[in-house]
C-alpha cells in the first residue's frame, strides 16, 4: 500500500493507544489475528491422553 501512512512506533503504544490507530495495514494484521483467535484449535491434549 504505497499511500499508507507510517506506522509509529508499536513497542512505545499501550494497548489502549493502540486500538486508538487507524491504518490499513494494522487493521488488516488485528483482523488476521481475530479470525485465528476464533477458529477451533487443534486437540492435541486428547492425543496425548490416548496412549
Amino acid at each position: 500500500m504505497p499511500d499508507a501512512p507510517e506506522l509509529p512506533d508499536l513497542l512505545s503504544l499501550d494497548l489502549a493507544a493502540l486500538r486508538t490507530l487507524d491504518h490499513p495495514v494494522l487493521a488488516a494484521v488485528v483482523a488476521d489475528l481475530r479470525g485465528r483467535a476464533e477458529q477451533p484449535r487443534e486437540m492435541l491434549w486428547g492425543f496425548n491422553n490416548a496412549f
